[in-house]
Order: C-alpha cells, then sequence, then structure tokens
C-alpha cells in the first residue's frame, strides 16, 4: 500500500479530477504592484508553488472593486485593465498541469481605510479592531456588487482559470453580511438566516451564470466565527446547504475573524487542523467535497485530517518549501522545509504592507534571482563564523551551490537563538527548522562544521580564505541604572538557557516577545511574576495572531503588567520605576519584593571579530544580529543573499586576492 493512500488519491470536484487531496488556500502576497497588477515575482512565486503540485491551486483573493481593497497591493480583478496580467498568471500555473482558480473578494468595513476611503458595510457597526466606522450599504449598491462579483468570474475564467472561489469568511463583506455578528439589517439582507444569506447566494448565482457550468466554483465560509453572535458549525452547515443549491462544488471551511486573528491564520502554539470540527459539521450537511483549513503543515498531518473531510488546504507549507508534496511522495521529508508557524514573514509582513517573505525560506519572493545561480564552475574557500540562522543558511546556500565552507561555532550544537526560541510553552516546533539545516549541512560533503570551536583573527588568517562570512550573533543588554550592580539580575536568555538561578519571585524588565515569553515560561514553571514593560502595550513587536495568543496566556497565569513604566532603580529585592498615568500623569512606583530580576531589554550586535579582520579580509560579509538584532526572517534572508553574492563574486574572478598583506 502507498503511503498517505488518502493524501494521493483523486477526488471530484464538479467535472474536474484533482489528482491529490491538497489545496493550495489563497494567501495575500503583496506581490502585485501599486494598482494591483501582476508582476514578474508574482508569476515567479505561483509558478514555483504549482510546479509543486497541489491538487488544486486557490490564487490569492483579488478585489472585485476597488472600495473593497484590504493590502498595500491588493491583487485587483474589478475591470478589464487586469485581463493581461491574469492571463499571464494563468499560464504560468497551468504550464504545470495544476487545476487553478482566483479567489474574489471584497473587504467591506474590513478593507483599508488609507487604500479606499469610505468603508462599506451591511451595518454602520464598527469591527472591533477597526479604528473607522463603515457606512451602511444601501440595497442599490448591494445591488451593484453582485454585478463586481459576476464581471470580476467572468474575467478570471476568460483569463484562462479554471473558477473562482468566493471568500466569505473571515470577517470580509460577505461574511458580513451572513453573521449576526456583523449584520443588524431589519430588510431583506438581514434578520434571519435566510435574509444573511441573501446577498452570498446571489452572488453564486450571478457567477454560476456567468462561469457557466463547467467551470468550478468553490464558496469559502465561515464554520466556526468563535465570537459571541457569530456563525457557529450547525448555522455553517445550513448556509453550505444553501450554497450547493446555488451552484457551489466545493464548500472549503476556514474560521475566526479579526477580533481572534490567532484562528484565521493559526500560529504555533495552536493545534493541527483547527477548523476539521466545524469543517466535519459542514461535511454531514451537504453531497460536495469538503475542504478544511488551520495549520495542517505536512503530509502526515493531512493524511490524518482526511479521515473527516475530502480535501485539507495546506497554506503555509508552500511558503516554507514549494515541493513539500512531491518530497512526501518520493519518501524525502528530512529535505523538506517545513514551516514553523511563527506567522513572521507572511501574514504579519503582508498586514504592514510588505511583500511577503518567510523565516524558514529565504528564496520566497525572489524565485528568479535563485533560479539564475548555477553551480559554481570556479569553488571558493569560505569561512562562516557562527552557526545560529544566519550562518546555517550562508553556509548551506553557498554548501548547495558548490563552494567549499568551513562553519565555526562556538557553541556545542548548531542553532544559536533558535535553541532558545524553542524554549517557551507551545514553540517547539522551532526546532524542526533546526532539524531541516543540520540534516542538509550533514548532507553537503563540501560543507565542514567545526563545533564548540571559536574561530580567531590569527587562525583565520592562516587559513586564507576567499571569503569571511560573520554571523556572530548579538549579546543580551543588561540595565546601566543605579543599584543594577547589587541587585540579583540575570538576562533572559541565560534564564531560557537553563544557565541562571531564578528564585520564586521574579521581576522581568522589558514586556517585548522575548520579556513577555520568558515570563509565560517561568510562571509554568511555579514562578510569581510580573513584567515591567517601558511601552504601551505587552508583546507589541509580534504580529496580531501570535500577540493575541501571548497576551491571553499571561492573562490565564495571572501575570502581573506593568506597562508605561520606566524602571529608574534596582535594590537587592524591589525594584523603583516612573509610571505615566493614562491621563499622562507621573507615579513613582516600588515594588516588591523579589528573588530575581531578568532582564529583556534588548540586545547589540556581537561585532568584535568582524571589526578586528575587516582590515584583514578584502570580501567579509557581517549578516544577522551581528550587524544589527532584528527578526529570525531577517538573519535567513541575510545568510542566503550573502552566499548569492559571494557565489557572483567568485564566479566573476573578484576572490583573488582574499587577504591583505597586513594580516
Amino acid at each position: 500500500m502507498p503511503a498517505y493512500r488518502r493524501l494521493f488519491s483523486p477526488l471530484m470536484v464538479g467535472g474536474f479530477q484533482l489528482p491529490n487531496r491538497v489545496m493550495m488556500p489563497s494567501m495575500g502576497s503583496n506581490l502585485a504592484d501599486a494598482k494591483g497588477m501582476v508582476t514578474p515575482a508574482m508569476l515567479d512565486y505561483y509558478a514555483a508553488r504549482a510546479e509543486g503540485g497541489p491538487g488544486l491551486m486557490v490564487v490569492e483573493a483579488a478585489c472585485v472593486h476597488p472600495s473593497g481593497r484590504v493590502i498595500e497591493h491588493h491583487f485587483m480583478c474589478h475591470d478589464a485593465g487586469t485581463l493581461d496580467g491574469m492571463r499571464r498568471l494563468a499560464d504560468a500555473v497551468k504550464a504545470h498541469g495544476v487545476i487553478a482558480v482566483v479567489q474574489i473578494i471584497h473587504g467591506g468595513r474590513n478593507a483599508h481605510p488609507r487604500l479606499v476611503g469610505e468603508l462599506l458595510a451591511p451595518s454602520a457597526l464598527r469591527g472591533p479592531t477597526a479604528k473607522v466606522a463603515p457606512r451602511a450599504m444601501t440595497r442599490l449598491e448591494i445591488e451593484a456588487m453582485v454585478e463586481c462579483f459576476a464581471r470580476a468570474a467572468e474575467r478570471v475564467v476568460e483569463a484562462g482559470f479554471d473558477g473562482v472561489e468566493i471568500h466569505a469568511a473571515h470577517e470580509y463583506l460577505l461574511h458580513q453580511f451572513l453573521t449576526p455578528y456583523c449584520n443588524l439589517r431589519q430588510d431583506d439582507y438581514g434578520g434571519d438566516l435566510a435574509g444573511r444569506a441573501r446577498l452570498a447566494l446571489q452572488v453564486a448565482e450571478a457567477v454560476r451564470a456567468e462561469i457557466g457550468p463547467d467551470k468550478m466554483l468553490i464558496y469559502r465560509v465561515s464554520g466556526d466565527d468563535h465570537v459571541r453572535n457569530g456563525i457557529h458549525p450547525d448555522q455553517a452547515a445550513e448556509i453550505a446547504k444553501l450554497l450547493e443549491k446555488a451552484g457551489a462544488d466545493l464548500i472549503s471551511v476556514t474560521g475566526g475573524v479579526y477580533e481572534t486573528p490567532h484562528l484565521v491564520v493559526p500560529p504555533l502554539p495552536m493545534p493541527m487542523g483547527t477548523h476539521l470540527p466545524a469543517a466535519e459539521v459542514v461535511k454531514r450537511a451537504v453531497g460536495v467535497p469538503v475542504a478544511a483549513a488551520g495549520r495542517v503543515r505536512k503530509a502526515a498531518q493531512a493524511e490524518e485530517a482526511l479521515e473527516k473531510v475530502d480535501l485539507i488546504a495546506c497554506g503555509r507549507a508552500f511558503l516554507a518549501d514549494p515541493l513539500w508534496l512531491k518530497k512526501s511522495a518520493q519518501g524525502r521529508e528530512e529535505s523538506i522545509r517545513t514551516c514553523i508557524g511563527c506567522n513572521q514573514g507572511c501574514i504579519d509582513r503582508v498586514l504592514e504592507g510588505l511583500a511577503i517573505t518567510c523565516v524558514s525560506n529565504p528564496w520566497l519572493g525572489r524565485e528568479a534571482e535563485r533560479a539564475a545561480l548555477s553551480p559554481a564552475r570556479h569553488p571558493a574557500e569560505v569561512v562562516v563564523i557562527g552557526g545560529g540562522l544566519a550562518g546555517m543558511e550562508a553556509a548551506r546556500s553557498l554548501g548547495a551551490l558548490g563552494h567549499r565552507v568551513l562553519l565555526f561555532e562556538a557553541g556545542p550544537r548548531l542553532g544559536g537563538q533558535l535553541l532558545l526560541s524553542a524554549v517557551p510553552p507551545g514553540k517547539e516546533e522551532f526546532l524542526e527548522l533546526l532539524a531541516y539545516y543540520e540534516n542538509s549541512l550533514a548532507a553537503l560533503p563540501n560543507v565542514d562544521i567545526r563545533l564548540e570551536t571559536k574561530a580567531s583573527v590569527a587562525e583565520i588568517c592562516v587559513l586564507k580564505p576567499e571569503a569571511v562570512v560573520v554571523a556572530t550573533g548579538s549579546e543580551p543588554v543588561l540595565p546601566r541604572i543605579p543599584g543594577a550592580d547589587q541587585a540579583p539580575i540575570v538576562s533572559a536568555r541565560n534564564v531560557l538557557a537553563g544557565n541562571a538561578q531564578v528564585g520564586r519571585r521574579v521581576a522581568v524588565l522589558g514586556g517585548g516577545n522575548l520579556g513577555s515569553e520568558v515570563a509565560h515560561y517561568l510562571a509554568t514553571k511555579g514562578h510569581d511574576v510580573c513584567i515591567i514593560e517601558l511601552g504601551l502595550g505587552i508583546a507589541s513587536d509580534l504580529g496580531p495572531a501570535r500577540r493575541y495568543l501571548l497576551r491571553r496566556e499571561l492573562g490565564e497565569r495571572k501575570i502581573r503588567r506593568h506597562m508605561r513604566s520606566q524602571v529608574r532603580r534596582l535594590f537587592p529585592d524591589r525594584v523603583s520605576f516612573l509610571h505615566i498615568m493614562p491621563d499622562g500623569t507621573r507615579q513613582p512606583t516600588e515594588l516588591g519584593p523579589f528573588d530575581t530580576f531578568v532582564a529583556a531589554l534588548g540586545s547589540r550586535p556581537r561585532e568584535s571579530l568582524f571589526l578586528a579582520l575587516e582590515p584583514k579580509v578584502n570580501a567579509i560579509f557581517i549578516i544577522g544580529d551581528a550587524l544589527s538584532p532584528a527578526r529570525m526572517g531577517d538573519a535567513t534572508s541575510e545568510g542566503a543573499r550573502t552566499a548569492a553574492a559571494i557565489h557572483r563574486l567568485s564566479q566573476e574572478g573578484k576572490l583573488e586576492a582574499p587577504v591583505k598583506a597586513v594580516c
């Protein structure tokens, strides 16, 4: 019996036979241009994922009208001017034999006010996370919106796609009409379920009329809003039955709203199959196939989930490794870059208005650049100093291109701060990324790894490498305030590394990502913890989904939080800080007693080796936190970019005099 029997079995959806049960769902990329038109980067991005062979690909949400734009570079399908780009996109995807549709959407009250001006919605009801109240749509505007969806669908199939997916979830316009959470109307488009579903059904019927019976029509619905007065699974099942009658070939079940971001794009530690329970309820109600989404990252997980639904949506897995499905079929799963559920490069960046990236895959969005790197004709001798994320990626990329790499790591294991990142509760999956690097580097015979070996200037001068990459990371900042030298203070890193003695009563100085996570970690170990943070919020340097979950955990653990608080002095058992009240008044405050203070106040580059080597080595590069403390994605991206730069210099013969005479 072949591995993953369900996963690689065919499925009929409408008139199309899918070769497997994996759907790549719609994911915003911000790779379109400022007008929402297709770009070369967008073509390369989708072609790379089509090569991976999903049974069905859903191209990212295309907006049916300018008033519905949600993100900075929202892909558009609102007029005939979008046709040429969509044709090129369809050709790029279909060249790999993939069945592909385009998702069509209007943001409603969750469109971006700066991009669209006035917001439209079923009711003039401001969302809990929004800053601007929308205007309730008139009946004429509703009828015009039906026409917008129909015309958009017509363009999609004219461009060469196999159909459309209509987005009626995640608190966008059609979902806003469907759910009583957003819809307070008293006319034909509100009230009971039949009224709230009227617009969704009219859109389904109009779209089916335009695309004809032979094209695929998918409806993406919310199986559970997970909020009070929202759609619940039984209501979702009733909605799905209505949509099936209106012509839907496939019901794709997701869930969550803007108030519950951890359910829209679930990060770790959310469990696998977030929306499977709701999808099961929907599946029992309809005769057409049902798909489900929610943190399914691996073939084994998909195989398990397919006991309950017909098709499984695996989005971020295709970002981390476009070929993960083919590798799984070939039994090469150890070579897969897995998604670690951090959300940093994908949804977090897209919501910031930036192009999509991936911590696990530094070539995401740069596929053409990677494809242009042919194997080295003249392999270079390269030394990489530091085995954290940046150093590992630099060594792996250089080794894969054929260069000879010597990697120095002062510690007993590769990983650097990635090892510490996996210590807080629920973050064990981060170690899967480390396992990928360890496996990949071990498979490269031209990469020599020397653990527990600290590189020196003298040794580098003796080795005479053609290029040196310094990825020595950073070191924690300890407070320089009165009393710090007399207080029992340790760094958050040492706490996570298990190298610090921590008493029962703990004050964590700094409430960013690191401080919040070390506070959570200590609380799970039975410590009494409080956080003192200078800024306005806790974990404010995290994206919305991870921030929501972490703040919820801190609350459940009853971790006290003091925001807008500047630490002024430490004592052996207490802390003095200046608290800025919401009205702007200042309040000197003392807290205690404490047994231990944990510093989570940021870090500074560990750059001394680079500064010593820079005058002696011609081709020297500094990356990762050694350059400037930043995010994980910056580390992997800089590692890959630096490897590409060294590769180009080598092939151009520009690494011939690597070591200066003064060495």
